[in-house]
């Protein structure tokens, strides 16, 4: 006897179901981040001023300036390390805890975040990282950035030192990413 087509089982899948699940999962971790303090404690202006301590619980900084790649919930970074911008020290921070060990350097720094990935947790992130290490800037890296939207967000409590709109070109990268140091520059 042959098997008709309509007698087979068939597969439903609800998406506005699996929508409602994707959006919990990241308010839930949008909370977590929430809740997240660094410990470090923040850096007064007297402390900025000086010269950067040594620093032995951060990981070793190689010549040039370190870019943290912050991939949280995604592999993003660690698929585009081939195609950033050389002369970099570029390390992949994956959760909370490394980039909080990489956030302890007193040095000029760049955190490159990848806002596509979840843009609640990115704000805060952000909002963090200014308040608490100004000596560590901020990017954010995003498919739909337009200059528009990026000036906006800039003006907010959130705001990034740099934004970059995917796709990825290396030129154009490295350009963001020295327009953030001269900024640094100028202002110190």
């Amino acid at each position: 006897m042959a098997v008709d087509d309509d007698d087979k089982p068939t597969v439903v899948l609800d998406l506005n179901a699996l929508k409602k699940q994707k959006l919990k999962q990241e308010e839930e971790l949008a909370s977590i981040v929430h809740d997240l303090e660094f410990s470090v404690p923040p850096v007064t202006e007297d402390e900025a001023s000086e010269e950067p301590r040594k620093d032995t619980s951060a990981p070793k900084k190689v010549e040039g300036i370190r870019i943290i790649l912050f991939d949280l919930q995604s592999d993003f970074f660690q698929k585009a390390l081939a195609h950033l911008p050389k002369g970099f020290d570029y390390v992949v921070a994956t959760d909370l805890g490394e980039l909080n060990r990489y956030l302890g350097a007193r040095t000029f720094q760049i955190v490159m975040f990848n806002y596509d990935a979840n843009p609640k947790a990115v704000n805060h992130l952000c909002a963090q990282v200014k308040k608490k290490f100004p000596m560590t800037k901020t990017m954010i890296i995003a498919r739909n950035i337009s200059p528009e939207k990026a000036q906006a967000h800039a003006q907010t409590a959130s705001g990034a030192n740099g934004y970059y709109q995917l796709p990825i070109n290396d030129k154009k990268l490295l350009a963001e990413i020295q327009k953030i140091q001269s900024g640094v520059r100028k202002a110190g």
